[in-house]
Order: C-alpha cells, then sequence, then structure tokens
C-alpha cells in the first residue's frame, strides 16, 4: 500500500521526480488534456444547473421575500400606528393626570403659603411679646405712680387669680385699652376709676427702706409663691410703655400686723406692708373692676350687625358712609340711637353656674361684622335664665346675667326700629 501511494504521488507530480522517460510524459499530457476538457463540460453544465436552480429559486424566495417583508411592513405599520394611539392615549391620560395634579398641588401649596404666612405672623407676635418682655428691666427698689403702671399680675399660691394690662389697638378707644385677661378676656371693658384707685394702693408701697427682721425669724419670702408682679413706666408721657418691671414675693406676718415682702432677685433685703393692705388686693372682686356692659364695640370699627329675635331677622349696614337699616337708607342719627340701645343692656352680677342647653332658650342674638381685619367679631347671645333673669354670653362664653325685663324692652325697640 506504501508504494501505490507513492506511484500516485509520482503520477501527480512528474516535476518533482525527473526520472520518469518522455514517453511517459507524453502520455500524461494528452490523459490530463482530455481530462481537461471533460472537466470543463461537466464544470459548464454544473455551472448552468446550479445558475438555473440558483436563478428559479432565487426568484421564487425573492417573490415570497418580498410578499413577507410587504406584509411584514403594513403589520408593523398598523402596530406602529396603534402604539401611537396607546401612547396618545396614554399621555392624554397622563396629562389629565398631569394637570389635576398640579390644580392639587397648586391648592395645596396656596394653603401652605397662607398657613406658613400666619404661623410666620403667630411666630413675629410671640417674638415680638418675648422681646418686650426681655427688654423690661428689674428693679431692686421700685418706685412708681399710678399713671405709671401698665400692668398687674396676682398669684396666691402659685396659681394666677387675677391679670390687669394695657394692651393698646388701633381699632380700641383709648379708655379701652385696659384688658382684665383673668378671669375674663379682651371681651370685657375695664372700669378705669376703679382701676386707678387700686394703682393709688399700689403706688404707696415704699422699697427706700429696709425692715428690721429679729434674728431667727423666717420671713417665707424666699420661694415664695404668692406674688404681685407691677409692670411700669417712670415716664410721665401716658402713652409710653412699660420699661421695667418687678415681681414682689409675699411672705409671713410679723407681729405687728405686717406681711414680709421681697423683690424677687433681691430676696437678701426685706419689706413689710400691711396685711390689710394686702388682703384686700387679693380679695377684689373682678366684676367691680368692668364696665357693667357685655361689650363696647366701636362704630367706627363696625360694618354691619345681624340682629336675630323670636321673631324676625333683621340687618344694620354702613356702607360709603351711608346708613342702613334693612335696605333703607336712614339718617345716621336714627342708626346710632338704636345702635347704643344695643349695647346698653346693663349687666347685673356674674353667672355662676350656665344653665345646660335644654333648660334655656334664646331670647336675642346679635353679631358685630368688623371693617378691620384687626379687629374681632363680637356675638352676643341672650338666653332664657329664671323669672327675673336671662343670661348672656359673648362670643359663646356665658359670664353675666341681665334683667330679663331690659332684654325684652330692647327686643320691642328693634322691632319699633324696623317698622
Amino acid at each position: 500500500m506504501l508504494f501505490e501511494r507513492e506511484s500516485d504521488s509520482i503520477k501527480g507530480n512528474p516535476k518533482r521526480f525527473p526520472f520518469l522517460n518522455k514517453e511517459q510524459k507524453g502520455q500524461e499530457r494528452m490523459d490530463k488534456k482530455k481530462m481537461r476538457k471533460v472537466l470543463q463540460k461537466l464544470a459548464l453544465l454544473g455551472i448552468i444547473a446550479s445558475l438555473s436552480a440558483f436563478t428559479l429559486g432565487g426568484c421564487q424566495k425573492t417573490t415570497e421575500s418580498k410578499e413577507t417583508q410587504t406584509e411584514a411592513k403594513s403589520e408593523a405599520k398598523a402596530d406602529e400606528t396603534k402604539q401611537e394611539e396607546e401612547t396618545e392615549s396614554t399621555d392624554k391620560a397622563e396629562n389629565t393626570e398631569e394637570a389635576k395634579d398640579t390644580d392639587k398641588a397648586e391648592e395645596k401649596t396656596d394653603e401652605t403659603e397662607e398657613k406658613t404666612e400666619e404661623k410666620a405672623e403667630e411666630k413675629a407676635e410671640e417674638k415680638a411679646e418675648e422681646e418686650k418682655t426681655v427688654e423690661l428691666e428689674k428693679t431692686e427698689h421700685p418706685t412708681f405712680t399710678s399713671d405709671g403702671i401698665r400692668k398687674l399680675v396676682l398669684n396666691r399660691d402659685g396659681e394666677e387669680i387675677f391679670s390687669l394690662s394695657k394692651e393698646p389697638a388701633d381699632y380700641k378707644m383709648e379708655f379701652d385699652y385696659w384688658e382684665i385677661l383673668n378671669p375674663y378676656d379682651e371681651t370685657a371693658t375695664v372700669n378705669t376709676e376703679t382701676m386707678y384707685k387700686l394703682f393709688d394702693v399700689l403706688s404707696g408701697f415704699d422699697f427706700s427702706t429696709t425692715a428690721e427682721v429679729p434674728d431667727g425669724t423666717d420671713t417665707g419670702v424666699e420661694g415664695s409663691t404668692t406674688t404681685m408682679q407691677i409692670d411700669y413706666t417712670e415716664s410721665t408721657d401716658t402713652s409710653a410703655e412699660a420699661d421695667k418691671t418687678v415681681t414682689l414675693l409675699l411672705g409671713n406676718e410679723d407681729d405687728l400686723g405686717n406681711r414680709y415682702v421681697a423683690v424677687a432677685g433681691y430676696e437678701n433685703e426685706v419689706y413689710t406692708i400691711p396685711s390689710s393692705t394686702l388682703e384686700a388686693i387679693y380679695n377684689l372682686n373682678p366684676f367691680d373692676y368692668i364696665l357693667k356692659i357685655p361689650a363696647l364695640v366701636n362704630i367706627d370699627t363696625v360694618e354691619s350687625i345681624d340682629i336675630k329675635t323670636k321673631e324676625s331677622s333683621y340687618t344694620m349696614k354702613i356702607k360709603d358712609g351711608k346708613y342702613y337699616m334693612g335696605d333703607k337708607e336712614v339718617e345716621k342719627e336714627t342708626f346710632t340711637t338704636l345702635y347704643q340701645a344695643l349695647l346698653n343692656v346693663m349687666l347685673d352680677s356674674n353667672l355662676d353656674t350656665p344653665k345646660a342647653d335644654n333648660e334655656k332658650e334664646e331670647v336675642l342674638r346679635m353679631v358685630f361684622h368688623r371693617s378691620t381685619k384687626e379687629a374681632p367679631e363680637i356675638t352676643l347671645t341672650y338666653y332664657t335664665y329664671d323669672g327675673n333673669y336671662d343670661s348672656v354670653a359673648v362670643n359663646g362664653t356665658e359670664r353675666y346675667l341681665v334683667k330679663n325685663a331690659d332684654v325684652n324692652t330692647l327686643v320691642q325697640q328693634i322691632a319699633e326700629a324696623f317698622k
């Protein structure tokens, strides 16, 4: 087998083996020529057959391909159109939702901004009040006059029982600047005549000379929770604000009917004040320090008044300098006469225990709407109480009793004025 393969190899490459004879070489050349012709014919036939098959198959494949491509393009276009429609629909939905969300966000932003502004205003007011308190000078040896006092706060055994202070406001008349914030509120009108009598007593306190305290005496001033705070100014200008403050610590009594007193922060110096004087101050009746009217509402700050009785409802209004009772324009004097009557039901006493809602009936309600935001709205409501008295609520809080005859007279006056 080895030699057969070697012989084949020799025949296939005569140039590599020069030992072949001429005859053999000639025969080899003729065989090659014949073989080339045969191969050329076969190759030609094969190429044609291949080309034919390729051409026919190619044409068929091309046709099928074009049809397939056309269908594919149509389907793709349809899918694309559908997708665009879905996208457009989704976009519209998203835009609608975004619009709603935007509106809600804007509303929420507006509310947030309003709340933020309100909080900022409240904080500014609180800060102003704090700064005002901090700026007051604490005095060791206070001296004050009745005209210089701006605030009085009484505490008994750690509990605040009375608070009176000057609170100026643009919507108030000057004599109405004073407020009793405990046990009442800003709606109570202070009787300044009674108030200044109290201030005269306070201005008589003498802190120039300390008391002689026997050795071993417990004055009781150290850590006392019965205190008196007085804010004041030494200025003679009645419009000046307080710039000084003192807190008095009330201690035990001595053997002479006095009570030991010290200035907070300077407890090493002790003074005495007659016990009777201090008892009169701490036992004061707040009702004695207010004007006997339910509320004082400056007509210059009023825009309208809504009135409701058992029988009817009425409206009084001030607009562009003109006065109206219902839809009818009236003279200023006619308007102000009734207006003064609305606020002229006199208080008789404090109300200790209000009746339950099912035990009383509303007789008259008046709502004073203000023309300025700074001024609070005031609502006065009268209820039946007993055979002689009605109760009156100021902004929802029942505090006083009035004679029911006075209320009935006012209801009749209102009805007559609107005829």
